[in-house]
């Protein structure tokens, strides 16, 4: 028995799949101790965390499974919901713009957006040519990013519906910079959300979305406030009955030096990140159905907890300039993963993209960002 390559066997691209056919998803769950398909929040479930980990694209897996590797939940009658997440997106800085207005930059990536009810990105940077620039970079140990207003057309024509303002540069250029950017926004239809106590909420085909987003910086949803976070997912599910709820968190240590998930709180230049794995399964415990990390600028592994996917950290996806892209930093995994209706993880998967300067993410032969998630996967406890 093999591994389907991907969910959409007409795209071509390196993944890491963890949708297995159904043959072997009920051989795994009769062998399991865990409780793959356990509700959210279900205090009982046995064995209620596992990693990722699932093998690459074309890896063949024998009737005995390897150890460890678990299917995902089966997605319940009634089919469920596509979700697209990418990490960290940011377009060009005034005079480091890509050329064309960034036109094409998302052209390999769009394809795996199609038919997507979610389409995630965490905006790093405020679209706007107002404000002044609130950071001093002559150090440079601090960036101001700032992109032309018109470059919202791009994520719009992507297909993005739902972005993140809490991170550390959406305030680059103060709360002129921020207003524009939530007009620029509002005007092409994409929500956002990472304001203090803010909720985005989105009907998609008969259901209600809630989107909340954590930062550890200034005018963001603090990351560091678990007991805050966890008071919004229930104010969510409070009032919106019923409702998906999706959260983003912008946190954990920047580097290649902090790519594994560490069991306490992060520090990283005396700015407290958040204790992620803590924060996580908090988010979970209290109801929300799937966890999108970024904040690192590069990937971290993720698993699956009590049925519902946290991804530590997608990295990086689409930083055109002033951003290093070499190396790990340039790796781009972009999340593809279905909710069955209770919230957890019917399927997901990592396809393989990497970074060019001043270009669009291109699908990546080596399949690294893959690999490499499947291997810090591996590591959480």
């Amino acid at each position: 028995m093999t591994t389907l390559k991907n969910g959409r066997p007409d795209l071509p691209g390196p993944v890491l799949s963890a949708f297995l056919i159904p043959a072997l998803a009920a051989l795994l769950a009769a062998g399991c101790s865990g409780a793959p398909g356990a509700r959210r929040g279900d205090p009982s479930a046995a064995s209620a965390s596992r990693p990722v980990s699932a093998p690459g694209a074309g890896a063949g897996l024998s009737e005995e499974a390897p150890a460890g590797l678990e299917a995902p939940p089966r997605a319940a009658e009634g089919g469920g919901f596509k979700v697209a997440a990418m990490g960290d997106i940011m377009l060009g800085t005034e005079n480091l713009l890509p050329p064309d207005g960034a036109k094409g930059f998302f052209e390999d990536v769009k394809p795996y957006l199609e038919g997507a009810d979610v389409v995630f990105g965490n905006l790093e940077g405020p679209l706007t040519d107002r404000g002044r620039p609130t950071k001093d970079t002559s150090t440079g140990r601090s960036f101001c990013f700032r992109t032309p207003p018109s470059y919202g057309e791009v994520l719009k024509d992507a297909g993005f519906n739902i972005v993140s303002l809490a991170n550390n540069h959406a305030m680059d250029y103060g709360p002129e910079g921020r207003a524009q950017t939530e007009e620029v926004l509002g005007a092409l239809g994409i929500l956002h959300t990472g304001a203090p106590g803010q909720i985005a909420v989105k009907e998609i085909r008969g259901r209600t979305f809630a989107f909340i987003a954590l930062a550890p910086n200034n005018g963001c949803q603090n990351i560091n406030d678990i007991d805050g976070a966890v008071a919004l997912v229930k104010q969510a599910l409070s009032e919106h009955k019923d409702a998906l709820v999706i959260v983003s968190m912008h946190g954990g240590a920047e580097g290649s030096g902090h790519m594994r998930v560490p069991d306490g709180p992060e520090t990283y230049l005396g700015e407290n990140r958040g204790n992620l794995k803590k924060l996580a399964r908090s988010l979970v415990d209290a109801g929300a159905a799937m966890i999108i990390g970024h904040g690192p600028h590069v990937p971290r592994g993720a698993e699956i907890y009590k049925g519902h996917l946290i991804a530590y950290s997608l990295g990086n996806f689409a930083t055109a300039s002033g951003i290093n892209v070499k190396g790990l930093t340039g790796l781009a995994p972009l999340l593809l993963a279905t909710m069955a209706p209770d919230g957890t993880a019917s399927s997901y998967e990592f396809v393989s993209f990497r970074q060019q300067m001043n270009k669009g993410p291109k699908l990546d032969p080596k399949n690294e960002a893959s690999d490499t998630i499947r291997r810090l996967s591996e590591e959480i406890k």
